[in-house]
This record gives C-alpha cells, structure tokens and sequence, in this order.
C-alpha cells in the first residue's frame, strides 16, 4: 500500500483507489493526474476515464497535486466528484 493518504469530500476524492472506485460507480466528471505518477500504475484508471469520456487534467507533480488539495503527502490521482443528488 502506498504512502497516499485518501482525502474524502463532497467535491472530490485524493488517491488512486479511492478514484478508481468513483469512476466505476459513475460518479466522476474530471480527474487530475501527477505528470510524474508512472502511467502503467494508472492504467486501469485511464482506460475507464476513457471509457467514459471523463476529462482528464494535468498537474505538475504528485508533490504539487497533493498540495493543491490540501494534503501533506503526494498524490497521484484526484477525481473531481458529480453533485450529489
């Protein structure tokens, strides 16, 4: 398990289970990848955002990614969350 905390909110979710999780109950409209996450630990993600036609958005580094949501440690993965009905 990697040292990636999960970060829940009403907005979006931080982390690649968490993410993948999201985009398998429909429930994502964008995502934001770390441009130096290994693309092969993604894959998974990345064939279901396509899937779905989910826009998928650039960040500089996991470093970065993880403070631009507001976590302490990287994170390679962040879907932005459809409204709840």
């Amino acid at each position: 398990m990697s040292n990636e905390k999960v970060m829940y909110s009403n907005q979006f979710v931080v982390g690649y289970k968490e993410s993948l999780k999201a985009l398998k109950r429909d429930q994502v409209l964008s995502l934001v990848i770390a441009r130096d996450t290994d693309i092969h630990l993604l894959a998974n993600v990345l064939v279901l955002a396509q899937q779905l036609n989910v826009p998928i958005e650039f960040s500089a580094s996991k470093k970065a990614l993880g403070k631009q949501y507001g976590i302490q440690v990287n994170a390679t993965v962040v879907a932005h969350l459809k409204p709840a009905l």
